[in-house]
């Protein structure tokens, strides 16, 4: 992919961005275990409760390599007790409000590594339970919240149909996936049928970062890591693995209508990793005939990124440079990774990218991955009611 000749760069305005947002990574979050189990069927509530002094199952899978500094802003801790993200009012007042977000997608917490638990039926019950959560605790709040479907990658049928259920709601936005169970890529057949029902039902697919100590094979080429240091610094070469697999497997070509969206994974790393990829595919393309175009050619189609994290270089035109050779600017979505300590804030991003660039980041790429009109997001969305 070649941008056209005579293009200028100019060096990122230092303006701060002040229009309307579509924030594409938000972690909501339960408090305790007690919502979720609510939400179980009663079979698989009398697995996770009753078993006497031995306690309770764990609905989450633990993190082998824990941050030492912790994952959360120390002031998104609600006031009257609870984890991060897991507070409406908090949320609200801290991010949606401040930064006038007209639609927030909500991509989960912890049970967003449910593909982690080594009892696949387990894991599609919590995926179901989750969904249901968030539906009624979180999108009947205020309808600048939408949110993921999760599922259970252990069993892809199950998934797709899992899917499917979610197919008339308009507010449950994309298909999201973190853990890896199988340790293929996930372009690998074995995950079609959630891609099938993620064309057919109009649902993007979001892979988000998270490789570590859950099931998710390590994200290193070469081994395991010994530090939480070396896993974040590693963090995009999980989000490379399954990005070369989506396009060598043909899944675009098999289902010409999906789109993709990479979370939490970085950008800049695209540039060189597409231009190997087109050049290895000119050598090596009889291994893989069914595709029709260079792997370039379908990132520009079917590929959207978040921003956040946008890397840090010695000069701030290093990465606009990077991004603009691939035409990123018309591909990065917005994102804050709200409540993380590393989120990128609106304010940094402003002055890290071109002011011509604002719009689209902001606003105009999300519209275009999910499917909104601009136009409609224009005029501020007003929250419900807040429940007691």
């Amino acid at each position: 992919m070649v941008r056209p000749a005579g293009l200028t760069i100019r060096r990122p305005a230092s303006a701060m961005y002040s229009g309307p947002v579509i924030d594409c990574d938000v972690h909501h979050a339960r408090s305790t275990d007690a919502e979720l189990i609510d939400y179980l069927s009663r079979g698989w509530r009398e697995y996770v409760t009753d078993r006497g002094r031995a306690g309770n199952v764990p609905l989450t899978v633990q993190d082998g390599l824990p941050n030492p500094h912790g994952f959360m802003r120390a002031d998104t801790y609600p006031e009257g007790g609870g984890e991060p993200g897991s507070d409406y009012p908090t949320m609200r007042t801290q991010l949606l409000d401040v930064s006038d977000v007209r639609r927030a997608i909500l991509t989960f917490g912890d049970d967003s590594h449910l593909a982690g638990h080594h009892n696949p039926y387990f894991a599609n019950e919590l995926a179901r339970a989750a969904n249901d959560w968030s539906i009624d605790r979180w999108l009947t709040r205020d309808p600048r919240l939408m949110s993921s479907i999760l599922v259970g990658t252990q069993m892809p049928e199950v998934a797709a149909a899992e899917i499917r259920r979610h197919a008339a709601n308009p507010r449950m936005v994309q298909v999201m996936l973190v853990d890896n169970p199988f340790g293929y890529g996930f372009g690998h057949p074995v995950f079609h049928p959630m891609y099938a029902a993620a064309e057919e039902t109009g649902k993007p697919v979001a892979i988000h970062g998270g490789a570590g100590g859950w099931a998710n094979p390590p994200s290193t080429g070469g081994g395991s890591v010994n530090t939480y240091f070396e896993t974040h610094v590693l963090w995009p070469q999980a989000i490379q693995t399954h990005l070369v697999s989506f396009i060598a497997h043909g899944v675009f070509e098999k289902f010409p209508r999906l789109k993709l969206v990479l979370i939490e994974g970085g950008s800049a790393w695209i540039a060189s990793l597409l231009w190997r990829f087109d050049t290895e595919f000119k050598g090596l393309r009889r291994e893989v005939p069914w595709l029709k175009r260079l792997p370039s050619e379908y990132f520009a189609e079917h590929v959207w990124v978040t921003t956040q994290p946008l890397e840090i270089a010695p000069k701030r035109e290093n990465v606009v440079e990077l991004l603009h050779s691939m035409g990123l600017e018309d591909r990065l979505v917005y994102s804050s990774d709200y409540p993380h300590w590393d989120a990128d804030e609106i304010e940094y991003l402003s002055t890290r990218l071109p002011a011509e660039w604002h719009a689209r980041v902001f606003v105009d790429n999300a519209c275009a991955l999910y499917g909104w009109k601009s136009a409609e997001l224009m005029k501020p969305a007003r929250p419900a009611a807040a429940r007691p």
